[in-house]
């Protein structure tokens, strides 16, 4: 099977991936003068990620854990570090651990013990990279803690110690992971977005049939770092105590030591890709906790039960997900999971699943399987990474936990071939309670065949909400849609919907129709105009069928792009070569994709290459750099760099210090145009007021182009003309617009009122 799989479990109070540390919540040795010349290194040996890389080729297909780093057994103590004694008693403990061209770095404590008020930090050493703190909190039975990941190729680990507790703290380390791909270098290969451009960001949708169910269980679905080198999925799921009992369910083949274990919840892009080549925006990645004990597990179903160490926050309102143990047949499914260590996705099956068997080594392992004679998925698909998700029936219970398949992208759309899940029924009988799910999911015995969330799903009759989405750069602006979303259980026949562009007026659109529940519309916006490049996009909805809304908590949404605009006819690349030349290419795509210049395999190190290239006014257009072993150009094997300007030099972007790839976004726009007096092309525009039909007249035959162009500087209308072309307003809003008329770099501006 080619699906991911587990991580370590680590508890982790904070997690930050950028310098955000306030207060107590850093290490201990930032609050003084730090020589870090002073804390022993210790080196790490190279790894072959060449051949590391080759064997993922085959173990992606597998029931294995998606392996993201290479882990090195150490052996590293106090006596290994320096310790420096404070003033007042206490102390603090450091080592420098390092590994050239790790993209991250993890370890492994296999003996941890943490005093009251001792904590441990693991930070990279220029500060912007930082977990911690593990406190006495993280303290568990096996004395073992994994860790998340550090993304750096250094890190150093901070002991600090109260003097009242003096000698009381274990700390030793037993494995350090070198990571060599992640999220951005994978896709690369075959990077966030490591996952193929069929998969569907968990915000889209998939169907208003399954819309409460996929806000609400998305809420449980967990990231599992396993054995401290490996990814899976899984999700939080409910017993029929209600009592928030923080049980996990993944795949049994996802299985190492769960004390070693890491989880991340609700890992969501703010602005989903849906089925596309974009790649997903950065959600929140702070709900991070570590350390499971085994509950069950099973090979003939392939699951995995275990149950966090540590309370999950009241205040991450998370979600224990239902589940469904009658094994009927459903409809669809819908799966939702982390493919390749991706953020959070989700995929549609609409046939139907079958019951299949699979050898699972000691046995058939009996499964749900989306079948290639149903044509596989429908939206999204499933891979390495995603081992042990959940599949979700019609009514959002968990039915099974993915096992295995063959099902993968093929650019933006699947394979349609098959997947094959772990049946819940099935695992909910064994031979004894360390083999089944029942004793732990009905600790009552009270034999119900289906129980629902927890927190319940709770749904009123009048709920209306929004979401903003950008759509494609077109003629260096940007067009977006406003989602109105029916939550209520009421037919929703019409609304209020307010927005704005970058806090300007507010722009009010009465909307009627009749949505069902989970119904959405789309209201465009058309083409925006903003001068500063930045697009940020507020909305808002009251008054559903002019009544009040009974959840205002989803009413408003906003949503941000930003398009640096630039006068040119040429993009000028300067790229500085570094030690390995032979590593680094680049792309320039336009807004369609297509690839209009680029430049590979290059043999000569730490030398200029210097590349123009012909670009259109009026487009939008990306700028990647890559380097081929995930280092970027600067500054540990040469001092590369690049920069790409406009025909006036303006930058638009330098730099050179990145891992996988660098990606740049801009338009191009028109020169200046200057404004005529419109005698000087003998318009006629009439009549004026006008409320059907405007008519645009000229006294010669040359072409001309159009832009009718609304109060808020959105193009209402555009195109082009010889003598005379006549528009049709009527379905305009009243109003004052502005009428553009462009011919050889000369422009008319003519007021219209539309009455």
């Amino acid at each position: 099977m080619k699906k991911i799989v587990g991580l370590l479990i680590v508890f982790i109070y904070t997690i930050v991936s950028t310098a955000q540390i306030v207060g107590e919540n850093q290490p201990q040795s930032w609050k003084l003068t730090q020589d870090y010349s002073k804390v022993p290194i210790v080196a790490l040996p190279s790894i072959d990620v060449a051949t590391l890389k080759s064997e993922d080729l085959i173990n992606d297909k597998l029931a294995k854990p998606w392996r993201f780093g290479f882990k090195h057994d150490v052996n590293i103590g106090f006596e290994d570090g320096v310790w420096t004694v404070l003033e007042n008693g206490d102390r603090i403990w450091q080592i420098h651990i390092e590994s050239k061209k790790a993209l991250s770095l993890n370890v492994i404590f296999d003996d941890f013990y943490m005093p009251k008020g001792g904590s441990v930090f693991l930070y990279s050493q220029n500060h912007k990279k930082v977990l911690g703190a593990y406190t006495e909190v993280q303290n568990q039975e096996s004395g073992i803690l994994g860790t998340w990941l550090v993304e750096s190729d250094n890190i150093i680990i901070e002991y600090y110690e109260p003097a009242d507790v003096l000698g009381l703290g274990r700390l030793h380390i037993g494995n350090v992971t070198h990571g060599y791909r992640n999220a951005e270098s994978y896709k690369q290969e075959k990077a966030l977005g490591s996952s193929g451009d069929c998969n569907l960001d968990v915000n889209c949708s998939v169907g208003s049939d399954w819309e409460s169910n996929k806000e609400l269980n998305k809420k449980a679905i967990g990231m599992l770092l396993t054995n401290g080198s490996g990814f899976c999925s899984g999700a939080l799921i409910n017993n029929t105590a209600n009592d928030a009992k923080p049980y996990f369910l993944t795949a049994n083949h996802c299985y190492s030591n769960p004390s070693s274990w890491a989880f991340r919840f609700e890992w969501i892009s703010p602005t989903p890709s849906c089925a596309t080549t974009a790649s997903s925006p950065n959600g929140p990645t702070n709900k991070t906790i570590s350390g499971a004990t085994l509950r069950a597990r099973n090979v003939n179903s392939d699951f995995c039960l275990v149950e966090i160490n540590s309370a999950i926050p009241t205040a991450w309102d998370l979600t224990w997900a239902g589940w469904d143990k009658s094994d009927n047949l459903p409809s669809y499914v819908v799966g939702m999971h982390h493919p390749a260590a991706d953020i959070m996705k989700v995929c549609r099956d609409d046939t139907g699943p079958i019951y299949g068997a699979h050898d699972a080594g000691n046995g058939m392992a009996q499964t749900w399987d989306i079948t290639a004679a149903g044509q596989g998925w429908e939206l999204g698909v499933t891979e390495g990474g995603s081992s042990g998700s959940p599949l979700f029936n019609p009514d959002g219970h968990i039915i099974g936990q993915l096992y295995g398949g063959v099902a993968s992208c093929s650019g933006t759309t699947d394979n349609d071939q098959i997947d094959f899940y772990g049946r819940f029924a099935i695992s909910w009988d064994g031979a004894s309670s360390s083999e089944r799910l029942k004793d732990w999911l009905d600790p009552s015995n009270s034999n119900v065949t289906v129980l629902n969330s927890y927190p319940p799903l709770v749904t009123v009759a009048l709920d209306a909400s929004t979401s903003v989405e950008f759509s494609e750069c077109n003629l260096a602006q940007v067009g977006a849609d406003i989602k109105l979303i029916n939550r209520g259980s009421d037919n929703l026949t019409s609304a209020t919907v307010t927005w704005s562009l970058n806090g300007g007026t507010n722009n009010v659109v009465n909307w009627t129709g009749n949505l069902s529940q989970n119904q959405t519309a789309n209201i465009p916006l058309g083409l925006l105009n903003s001068t500063s490049g930045n697009y940020v996009i507020n909305a808002s909805v009251s008054n559903p069928n002019n009544g009040t809304d009974e959840n205002t908590a989803n009413d408003a949404s906003s949503s941000t792009k930003t398009l640096n605009r630039y006068e040119t006819t040429q993009i000028h690349l300067d790229l500085l070569t570094d030690d390995y030349a032979s590593e680094t290419s680049w792309e320039l795509r336009n807004s369609a994709g297509t690839v209009l210049f680029s430049g590979n395999n290059y043999s000569a190190n730490n030398t200029h290459v210097i590349e123009d290239m012909t670009v259109q006014a009026n487009d939008c257009y990306e700028f990647e750099i890559f380097d081929s072993s995930d280092d970027g150009v600067c500054c540990g094997y040469g001092n590369g760099s690049y920069k790409i300007t406009t025909d006036n030099n303006t930058i638009i972007k330098q730099g050179g210090q990145f891992t996988t790839s660098e990606l740049t976004s801009f338009a191009t726009k028109d020169a200046s145009l200057s404004i005529l007096d419109q005698n000087d092309l003998n318009l006629m525009v009439y009549p004026v007021p006008v409320s059907n039909e405007l008519t645009i007249k000229t006294n010669n035959s040359n072409r001309y182009s159009y832009q009718l162009i609304n109060s808020i500087a959105q193009i209402m209308l555009q195109g082009s003309f010889g003598e005379i072309v006549k528009l049709d307003v009527s379905n305009l809003a009243n109003g004052v617009y502005l009428l553009k008329l462009n011919n050889n770099n000369t422009s008319i501006i003519k007021k219209i009122i539309i009455e």
